[in-house]
């Protein structure tokens, strides 16, 4: 999965848990924008902060890399 998918990924979580940038950057000990570029897919999160992302965003990790089904509405919030 590219950067970019997995990014815009992560923004769609963060948006459907109403956070901002700045409060998730905050939970996870980075700047906003650090987790800007991560969304954007300029810089590549590792697995320990995937492993931090979810749980301030309360999903499961593989969470992130499920797709949605051509049945399913398109995640764009």
């Amino acid at each position: 999965m590219s950067g970019n998918v997995l990014g815009m990924r992560i923004r769609a979580l963060r948006r459907l848990k109403r956070m901002t940038q700045q409060e998730l950057a905050g939970e996870l000990e980075l700047s906003a924008s650090q987790l800007s570029n991560i969304e954007r897919g300029v810089k590549e999160a590792t697995p320990e902060l995937l492993e931090k992302m979810a749980k301030a965003l309360d999903v499961p990790r593989e969470e992130f890399f499920l797709l949605p089904d051509s049945s399913s509405q398109q995640m764009t919030v």
